[in-house]
């Protein structure tokens, strides 16, 4: 019965190479290769139990690095006679570039694989159909962006005393639905308003956070919108006709 014995840490020679130099912490651009290629046929001799064309490969490589060593061991003047072009490139430059090439695939590769394992721990829902909530008409702000609406809010804050922002007031607090319902009911009764006159009153921060919110949804909805005559003008709170 024939069986075959997989190499259980190693891929291929350059996956064996890595491992060599990463164990012996060897700089990759210099590598010491009388030390790496003796630990290269150590590992071959231990290969008893390989298929042909896994062993080729790696015999393929122990006579790469044989033939660097050899080139590497040769005086300098019988280099240069027997390569006179190539005498001042290194003879292992092509194997350390083929190692770079193979340990940025092989990074690339454990990068994949994290992800796609990271992936399959997330479940996602369908998109929704948000057709039902598209708006035909414009929003209902006239030269007003949402960073004038909080430049505005900022300086409402601002305004807030000092005694009555640290302080601890215990008591009834306003929600958004109850400020939202407060300010429709006192445009219905001034038709418009500025953005100071409705919360320029306010003394407390969470009732401040509380009308800007409720401000926000009245926009949101429809219910009001709002113009600006120049930039760092106040800006104006108008009720629309079918909400008032």
């Amino acid at each position: 019965m024939s069986y075959e014995v997989s190499l259980e840490k190693f891929n291929g020679p350059l996956d064996l190479l890595l491992h060599l130099i990463r164990k012996q912490e060897i700089d990759i651009h210099d590598i010491p290769i009388a030390l790496v290629t003796s630990q290269f046929l150590n590992y071959i001799r231990a290969m008893e139990e390989l298929s042909l064309e896994i062993a080729s490969e790696f015999l393929v490589m122990a006579a790469t690095l044989l033939a660097i060593k050899s080139r590497m061991l040769l005086p300098r003047k019988a280099a240069a006679a027997s390569d006179e072009e190539t005498d001042n490139i290194d003879p292992r430059e092509e194997l350390v570039l083929q190692l770079l090439e193979y340990q940025r695939c092989k990074w690339a590769a454990g990068e994949l694989k994290s992800r796609e394992h990271l992936q399959s721990l997330i479940y996602t829902r369908p998109p929704l159909d948000l057709r039902p909530y598209h708006r035909d008409d414009p929003l209902p702000v006239e030269g007003v962006s949402l960073w004038d609406m909080v430049d505005a809010y900022r300086k409402l804050l601002l305004r807030v005393p000092k005694e009555d922002r640290v302080a601890e007031i215990k008591g009834h607090e306003l929600s958004v639905e109850d400020t939202m319902s407060s300010i429709l009911t006192r445009l219905r009764r001034w038709t418009k308003a500025t953005f100071r006159e409705l919360l320029g009153t306010v003394r407390t921060r969470h009732d401040l956070v509380a009308s800007f919110l409720a401000l926000l949804e009245l926009v949101k909805i429809g219910a009001i919108h709002c113009t600006q005559a120049s930039p760092f003008d106040d800006i104006e709170i108008i009720l629309r006709e079918e909400y008032a």
